[in-house]
């Protein structure tokens, strides 16, 4: 079986036969359960956009930046946890806000396709939403390219047999309630900002201490393709902070609810229209994110 498809290759004649179908997994094991970002075997009806793991979930999770080349660079910032010496010669470390030029970067937004549990015979499977064969070949074939990573066998089957009780999208972990200080915040995300270099470590906590000096009530944590996102929520205020401790990601600050907040694809989290503020991290960053929170 291919690992990438560019088309439909040849899963053509099969698609061919089918006005509407669904890629359905063979039945999970615990650890393909966790690669996709449940933490164990979930019940039927549970949908995740699968994590990033490869070029077909990260396109998925993600998107991808083409690099325009054609135009003009342009100057950017980013946030670097670094060493310096002073007039002195003392040593100091912190973080630091650097500017390079670069090319432009035209964004594509990530597809978000969830994959749901469903029940068969042999066990928790995992099935696409309903699949037309009209659709775009590059659609049909994002999936297929997610299945073929995930999966070691897949079949394309009628929609009818593969059908989920209720669908409930398993985006986020919400943790338990309370004020969450600095200290409280960085235990809770523990095994989160292990996975980062020790440089981009350095760099998230600079951020979360200055989201949590306004004592934030609610943390949630991504899952799945949305993994690299945390949240923390200032309830009273319905602000929801959406940081994310990868270098070159902004700031997301949305205005709502939770409920209708946490039911956000990522691209429309990446839409700029959606969200109240969006913040890149510049020198300005914490200034910035300080008056979004405390925004009346």
């Amino acid at each position: 079986m291919p690992k990438q498809v560019r088309g439909l290759s040849i899963y053509r004649s099969t698609i061919a036969r089918l006005p509407q179908f669904r890629l359905l997994s063979a039945p999970l094991t615990d650890d393909q359960a966790v690669l996709l970002g449940f933490d164990h075997i979930p019940p039927t009806g549970a949908s995740i956009v699968p994590s990033a793991d490869g070029p077909a979930t990260l396109f998925n999770a993600r998107g991808k930046e083409i690099i325009r080349k054609d135009l003009p660079m342009i100057s950017k910032s980013r946030m670097i946890n670094t060493s310096w010496k002073d007039w002195h010669g003392q040593t100091h470390h912190g973080t630091q806000t650097r500017s390079y030029d670069t090319y432009p970067r035209e964004h594509i937004a990530p597809p978000g396709e969830f994959l749901t549990a469903v029940q068969t015979d042999a066990g928790i499977a995992m099935a696409t939403r309903t699949i037309d064969r009209t659709e775009p070949e590059d659609s049909i074939a994002n999936l297929l390219n997610i299945y073929l990573e995930c999966f070691q066998h897949f079949d394309i089957v009628d929609p009818a047999l593969a059908v989920p009780v209720r669908v409930q999208k398993i985006n986020w972990r919400i943790l338990p309630p309370g004020i969450f200080p600095f200290d409280r915040a960085v235990q809770a995300l523990e095994g989160y900002l292990e996975r980062l270099s020790e440089s981009d470590r350095e760099t998230a906590k600079h951020r979360i201490r200055t989201i949590t000096r306004h004592e934030p009530d609610f943390m949630a944590v991504g899952l799945g393709g949305f993994s690299e996102y945390i949240v923390f929520g200032f309830t009273r205020r319905r602000r929801y902070v959406f940081e994310s401790p990868e270098s070159g990601n902004a700031t997301y600050i949305f205005r709502n609810e939770w409920e209708a907040v946490s039911q956000l694809t990522k691209r429309e989290i990446l839409q700029e229209q959606l969200q109240e503020t969006r913040i890149i991290h510049t020198s300005r960053w914490a200034v910035e994110v300080s008056e979004a929170i405390q925004r009346q």
